[in-house]
């Protein structure tokens, strides 16, 4: 391959499986030719229903430039149609009929034609899946992605190139029917034809040239970042082995023998991690109900060879231990009880950030990524390589509060557990930790005795005071004056390179000491000035640490205070990033006072995000959570 800068290589090898249903108005096969090889057909058992499974699969290993050849394409190809047959035997199809496309025989001609005359064929009762693997490219020139069939080089892409959008126009015509639609992509190592890694195009960008709607589930190789792996010892690439082993009864979770999509893309999506020793990680995208696509039993998980497993580290934990919590719904939709929705959300946060065995995102950094990118909640986890969220919803009635907690899978948006308390909403600490300890169960993280006692600490809470601690912050019900401030502050165009910074600082690879020294100790000299004035009660020096401290932020701070005798502030857990010309600073704040209406003690803790901007030479508080 030459490098002629006109195209990026997004991959070695672009695996692309897309599962289309839709049913059939005419069963029949028409006897129209078909590029070699033949398409073959399979009878299944007499317990199948009505419906066809068709199986277009494309491989290309051999290309007319040497340069480009890849290693496991064709027989990734050539085992995607085999195991769908054997998988296949069980039902719930009355018939499956396969069309093989290896090597030269993958031209851009034969491909169209297998689309639109063979998989054209099936109807809506009928399964139609596709896999393609080769390589995929992205012309500089003209910002077109294309898939190359074996004719293609560098100096003949615009005519034997096989242009994504083409690719994406046909599948449409074929998807009028359907029912759904499910896209496997798998972008393999760009390293292994000379392009460099800042160059490659990841699989979830190539996932993207595809039109999503109703019904539509998608799986990529790899998230943003990340290179898809090809492993010798696998015989096949890391993505493609998780799929195909996956087909062959290692993603039947509940082991009923019956196989879903979402099975099936949750198994991907926790196998490959464990195949490339946590460097690749799949993204998916689902919408619509979740569906039924094999029934494997009989068919037996994919003998599975010995390969180095290092096990999570500080620096990788389990993709399942990285955790995102997204705000509350309030079902009620009374907006005297919004202020719970981000209440819950930041008491959930606080809460599980003192497992060690968790890697907890800060919503920050979750919310700037998203407004940044325009991206829904699931799609900006798996960008940020988040594998859980935590969310729910809450309802109250006459002083009474419910709390529905959930785990979401974000690597395809399936619900893994949920659970439910209910009490006085002056209950609303104790709730929230009863909850906490649930989802850690089910979380199955391994959580410490000093951990647990910290977070079973269910007394000297007070409900209206941290109402008001996150009021008088900015967290609750925001002025419009503070959300200006914050856009001139943290213009659009710096959000993604903020995002990116954070995500440091959450994942635990900042340091304080990547910051100039003189910047640490100014940083944490306007922190202990920050702590000092809320201890003494002092409004106005509180609010001069702000860019823009509110009228609604003062009253706040001012009932807190007034309410909070022999209060004393601590600051713990501080963690500083550089940001440019700012600086991104996380704390945990607890708070002792007694109450002075009931004279009881109190204990709050929060853990707090802000962003400090300079102004005149002096620091300031420009951003909080």
């Amino acid at each position: 391959m030459t490098a002629s800068g006109r195209y990026l290589v997004a991959g070695g090898c672009l695996a692309v499986g897309l599962i289309a249903l839709w049913a059939v108005v005419d069963s029949t096969v028409s006897d129209r030719a078909y590029p070699m090889p033949q398409p073959t057909a399979l009878v299944t058992g007499s317990g199948a229903s009505g419906s066809i499974l068709w199986l277009l699969s494309i491989g290309v290993s051999r290309y007319a430039s040497p340069d480009l050849d890849l290693e496991f394409a064709d027989a990734d190809a050539q085992a995607m149609a085999e195991t769908v047959q054997a998988a296949a035997q069980n039902g719930p199809y009355r018939e499956v009929r396969s069309l093989v496309l290896t090597n030269q025989d993958a031209t851009r001609e034969s491909i169209l034609d297998g689309l639109s005359r063979f998989l054209g064929q099936a109807g809506p009762d009928d399964v139609a899946m596709l896999f393609v693997a080769g390589h995929g490219i992205r012309d500089l020139s003209s910002g077109s992605y294309y898939f190359l069939p074996s004719p293609a080089t560098a100096d003949n892409l615009v005519t034997e190139g096989l242009r994504m959008s083409d690719f994406d126009e046909m599948l449409r015509v074929v998807r009028r029917n359907v029912r759904a639609t499910v896209i496997m992509l798998d972008t393999c190592h760009a390293g292994a034809l000379g392009i460099p890694s800042t160059r490659a195009v990841s699989a979830d960008e190539m996932a993207r040239q595809m039109t999503a709607g109703e019904g539509f589930f998608l799986l990529a190789a790899t998230k943003p970042g990340e290179e898809s792996k090809e492993q010798s010892a696998l015989g096949h690439g890391a993505f493609t082995f998780a799929v195909l082993e996956g087909l062959r009864g290692g993603a039947d979770a509940d082991t009923d023998g019956g196989l879903s999509v979402s099975e099936l893309f949750g198994f991907v999506a926790r196998r490959v991690p464990t195949l490339t020793q946590g460097r690749q990680h799949p993204y998916s995208k689902m919408e619509g109900t979740d569906f039924p696509l094999l029934q494997i039993a009989g068919g037996g998980p994919m003998a599975t060879p010995v390969l180095p497993d290092p096990g999570p580290t500080a620096d990788r934990p389990p993709l399942g231990n990285v955790i995102g919590v997204m705000e509350f719904q309030n079902l009620r939709q009374d907006a005297a009880y919004d202020w719970i929705s981000k209440a819950l959300r930041l008491a959930f946060n606080t809460e599980l950030s003192k497992v060690q065995a968790l890697r907890v995102y800060s919503p920050e950094l979750i919310d700037r990524t998203a407004r940044a990118r325009g991206t829904d909640p699931l799609f900006t986890a798996r960008e940020l390589g988040i594998g859980r969220l935590l969310t729910g919803a809450y309802y109250v009635s006459d002083e009474t509060l419910r709390i529905d907690a959930r785990i979401v899978d974000a690597t395809n948006g399936v619900n893994q557990a949920s659970d439910s308390v209910e009490g006085r909403l002056d209950d609303f600490f104790d709730l929230q930790k009863k909850l906490v300890l649930s989802m850690l169960r089910r979380l199955r993280v391994q959580v410490s005795p000093e951990e647990g006692e910290s977070i079973q600490n269910q007394t000297n809470t007070d409900v209206d005071a941290y109402r008001l601690l996150l009021e008088s912050e900015g967290i609750v019900e925001p002025s419009p004056r503070a959300q200006r401030t914050r856009r001139r502050s943290e213009p659009r165009s710096a959000l993604p390179r903020l995002a990116d910074r954070l995500a440091r600082l959450v994942t635990g690879a900042a340091h304080a000491d990547e910051l100039a020294p003189a910047v640490d100790t100014q940083v944490r000299e306007l922190l202990e000035r920050y702590r000092r004035a809320v201890e003494t009660k002092n409004v106005d020096d509180v609010a001069a640490l702000y860019v823009s401290f509110s009228e609604r932020q003062r009253a706040a701070l001012r009932a807190y205070l007034a309410n909070a005798n022999d209060l004393r502030v601590e600051l713990a857990d501080v963690v500083i990033m550089p940001q440019g010309a700012d600086v991104a600073v996380s704390f945990t704040r607890r708070d002792h006072f007694v109450d002075a209406q009931s004279g009881r003690p109190v204990r709050l803790e929060v853990r707090l995000t802000k962003v400090l901007v300079r102004e005149q030479g002096t620091w300031k508080i420009g951003g909080a959570q």
